[in-house]
């Protein structure tokens, strides 16, 4: 990865909480977003690694629509993680998406700027 292609995260809320494998686990921290590569993590700043709350589902022909729509999975140890940034009222649902062989959920879902 070159410099140009890395993320470039800004801020985009504080102390959101999101529930992993499904409510068996929670993080807090700051919410990341960098609309270029359309990633979103939470940044705990409790010495553990930064979650990565999106991912690429290119292979199935799923990309965000609009520079402020994320596809985030929501299976196995994500699952609880798309209805946590809803209640935390930082994303709005968009869509659902099944994929893979097991027809696993990924959520698309539009941030909430601070503007609008």
């Amino acid at each position: 990865m070159t410099l140009s292609e890395a993320p470039r995260l800004n801020v985009v809320a504080e102390a959101v909480t999101i529930r992993f494998c499904g409510g068996s686990l929670e993080l807090t921290g700051k919410l990341l977003f960098d609309p270029r590569t359309a990633v979103l993590v939470l940044g705990t700043e409790d010495g553990e690694p930064e979650e990565v709350l999106t991912v690429n589902l290119a292979v199935y022909g799923l990309f965000p629509e609009t520079a402020d729509e994320v596809l985030v999975k929501d299976w196995s140890e994500g699952e609880g993680t798309a209805q946590s940034l809803i209640d935390a009222g930082v994303v709005v649902f968009v869509r659902e998406h099944f994929v893979g062989p097991f027809s696993s959920r990924a959520v698309r879902l539009r941030l909430i700027t601070k503007e609008g």
